[in-house]
């Protein structure tokens, strides 16, 4: 999406009706959303998310939409620890019916249907990933390449777990849960080593994609193949 249509996207507010919240594990917690009006996105973009209901500082937070449009809902997940922001504790407090204001969406973290694919997901960073592979179950024979998720995560809770098996049932999709970096880096410099054309998408810590990166560029991977989520609103 270019940068006029990403400015464009955030100056206009859109409302969003809160419908209800889901304790996924013991700090993280998935939000969702009916949008007041009909609203579009593609597949792995963000959005700014706008605490109306009550006056707190910092009302304003992105975070990366979980779910595909074609699903008629606005999905968002995140950590709230025990001593959450005042923007967190606000999100908790919301009842159904509720309103926020959506500005966007907006973000180029995108991917090209036509290419065979390695994501690497770190935590809450399998955000935008849920979105796509969603979007590609959803959209059945749209999808040409082939998609591999490489997902971290060293408390051994992976968000959204029992849906991404169903996920693999797609011909398309390959799914490979990590609890062990060293085992992580292993699989990633096979992919790498074996498919020199694939393109890489990474979502997690600015530490953990860096990293990737860096094993990446060392089995000669091109640096225009690899796509990293810029984004910080986890």
């Amino acid at each position: 999406m270019s940068l006029f249509s990403d400015i464009k996207a955030v100056l206009i507010p859109k409302e969003i009706v809160f419908r209800e919240v889901t304790k996924e594990s013991e700090d993280v917690y998935t939000f969702l959303f009916d949008s007041c009006k009909p609203l579009s996105w593609k597949a792995g973009q963000h959005a700014i998310f706008v605490i109306k209901h009550k006056k707190i500082n910092k009302a304003i937070r992105p975070f990366s939409i979980a779910s595909s449009a074609l699903e008629n809902k606005i999905m968002i997940s995140m950590k709230i620890g025990k001593k959450p922001s005042e923007y967190k504790r606000a999100l908790l407090e919301l009842k159904s019916g509720m309103k926020m204001v959506l500005r966007g969406p907006i973000g180029g973290f995108t991917m090209d249907y036509s290419k065979t694919t390695c994501f690497v997901a770190g935590g809450v960073g399998i955000t935008p990933f849920r979105s796509m592979l969603k979007d590609i179950v959803m959209r059945e024979n749209d999808y040409k390449g082939k998609i591999n998720l490489l997902y971290i995560n060293s408390t051994g809770k992976f968000l959204y777990e029992n849906e991404l098996k169903t996920f693999e049932k797609d011909n398309h999709i390959k799914i490979d849960l990590f609890t062990d970096r060293d085992e992580l880096t292993k699989s990633i410099k096979e992919i790498a080593i074996n498919n020199k054309d694939i393109k890489y998408y990474l979502a997690g810590s600015k530490q953990m994609n860096d990293s990737i990166k860096s094993i990446l560029k060392s089995q000669s991977v091109d640096k225009k193949n690899i796509k990293a989520d810029t984004f910080l609103g986890y």
